[in-house]
């Protein structure tokens, strides 16, 4: 099996179900489903594929699934993607998402050895699904591929999650994700391995008056899916340094704004599908699925992580909490979106 594989045809899309809620728990209860329940009878997300319709909770074990931090201090604190409503609009006039990530931070959890020979490379890509209803680009992906050091030398221990973060609108030169009608698909992909002679050569990590900056980032803006099957060949060649794959990605669809959703179900209010707003997301593994979605937890910048909301701030300080993420291994980012019109028939001297 290859470590990094961008099989864009092969895509998710999560289903937020509202209907029949008793019937729909024995899917719940059958492993051979990707269902699960959400607490207080929120409804029932079910994943499904593009090609074969069906995947199963083992499926999705290691697939990277996408939930949205709360803004609000009451009601659920962490919503699976289907429950998020877009604060993006989206118009005829500007049917179109600029989209900037920012990883906060990088949790690896307790279960995972690391130590100080311990490297990981990810790779993400995003671009348009072609199920978009833009008919005016064709599908270009935003792709990065960062270097972690996942043990910080200087105090011989793991890295911090809040030392593990990188701006990735800097590894495109400046400029925003592009994703014409706003409909998208991302993989999100991590290895754990050991470090091979080539690896800091493609991963320059710069040097800071506090040691080594732990995450080095590259950007292939708007390239085709055969330039990403040649950046996977490099990545591949991890095969020989004791590689373990943390998450193992198909394309997830996401709708950036509330007309791609309505555009891609069709205006059925029945039909709730994976969405993301502007804020805070976090991407975590399909098997840890519960341990988010029946958390009250709190995002504390300073320190990278979530964090119980009945922990006071003298056990954050000592640790002296029992944390329930301690063992998961899950990534906050930051997003920024804005609509836009992108133009096809923009001519030099026009």
């Amino acid at each position: 099996m290859k470590l990094f594989e961008f099989n864009e045809k092969d895509v998710i899309t999560s289903e937020l179900l509202l209907e029949d809620l008793d019937q729909l728990q024995s899917l719940v209860q059958d492993p051979s489903f990707a269902t699960f329940g959400l607490p207080q009878k929120r409804g029932v997300v079910n994943y499904t594929k593009d090609k074969g319709n069906n995947i199963s909770a083992n499926d999705l074990r290691n697939q990277f699934i996408t939930f949205q931090l709360s803004n609000k201090k009451d009601g659920p604190a962490i919503l699976e993607s289907s429950e998020v409503i877009s604060t993006i609009d989206g118009s005829t006039n500007q049917p179109d998402v600029l989209v900037n990530l920012e990883m906060q931070s990088f949790h690896i959890g307790n279960d995972v050895n690391v130590d100080k020979n311990t490297r990981a490379t990810m790779r993400i890509n995003i671009g348009k699904d072609e199920s978009s209803t833009d008919k005016y680009f064709d599908t270009a992906f935003w792709s990065i591929a960062a270097g972690l050091d996942l043990y910080n030398k200087a105090q011989n221990k793991p890295a911090d999650p809040k030392d593990l973060k990188a701006d990735f609108k800097q590894a495109f030169g400046n400029r925003p994700i592009e994703i014409p009608g706003g409909l998208a698909k991302m993989t999100f992909e991590v290895v754990k391995h050991r470090e091979p002679k080539w690896w800091q050569r493609i991963f320059k990590f710069l040097q800071s008056d506090t040691g080594k900056t732990l995450t080095s980032t590259i950007g292939f803006p708007a390239i085709t899916n055969n330039a990403i099957n040649l950046l996977d060949e490099l990545l591949n060649k991890l095969d020989k340094s004791d590689p373990e794959i943390l998450f193992k990605s198909r394309p997830l669809r996401l709708a950036l704004s509330e007309k791609a959703k309505s555009d891609y179900t069709g205006g059925n209010e029945r039909i709730k599908m994976g969405s993301l707003s502007p804020g805070f997301c976090v991407l975590a593994r399909g098997k840890d699925f519960n341990t988010f979605i029946n958390s009250n937890a709190f995002y504390y910048p300073a320190y990278g992580k979530l964090v119980p909301s009945n922990v006071s701030n003298a056990d954050l300080v000592t640790g002296n909490y029992e944390d329930p993420f301690k063992n998961v291994t899950y990534s906050i980012f930051r997003i920024g979106m804005k609509e836009h019109k992108l133009d096809p028939t923009f001519n030099y001297g026009n």
